[in-house]
């Protein structure tokens, strides 16, 4: 299974809920709908990252690939763009960061220019709704349907970026 298979569940979700969402009344049940929708929206990104460093460690060696088995096992929760910069891509070479950081530059560069707003924070925003809505029960008030499937679609850039950085 290709890594983009795990945003399947995500994208089938969005699309159910691209029929419903506009006709809820109530904010309170809207709220919770974009919460499991961050939800959903997070998870693939996390399995979506390990079968990507799970693929590119088998490539290198067996060996490799049993330990990043064993120490990306439990990458849930650690995903922030700060954590896959400075934990998770560096483990393999600051040559695979530096690959990461370039190939998110030209996305970052090329949202912006189509305005269609920043890869990096739309990222960030999703990773802390999640949170929020996991730890504390809250949606912020500010944050649509729209604002979340932009960053969803933003986020899945940036999943590609690690893609694109990680190959032998």
């Amino acid at each position: 299974m290709g890594y983009e298979d795990r945003f399947i569940l995500a994208d089938d979700y969005l699309t159910h809920v691209d029929a419903v969402i506009t006709g809820l009344p109530d904010d309170f049940i809207r709220s919770r709908y974009l919460g499991f929708l961050a939800i959903s929206a997070v998870t693939a990104y996390e399995l979506a990252i390990k079968d990507i460093i799970y693929r590119f460690s088998d490539q290198k060696h067996r060996a490799l690939g049993e330990l990043a088995r064993s120490r990306f096992d439990r990458l849930n929760g650690q995903i922030k763009l700060s954590d896959l910069r400075t934990r998770h891509i560096v483990s393999f070479g600051q040559k695979y960061r530096d690959r990461f950081d370039r190939e998110l530059k030209g996305a970052e560069d090329a949202s912006l220019a189509a305005r269609t707003g920043s890869v990096k924070s739309s990222y960030g925003n999703l990773i802390t709704w999640r949170h929020n809505f996991v730890h504390e029960g809250e949606w912020p008030n500010t944050a649509t349907y729209g604002d979340l499937r932009t960053a969803y679609d933003h986020g899945k850039e940036l999943i590609r970026c690690i893609d694109r950085a990680m190959q032998r």
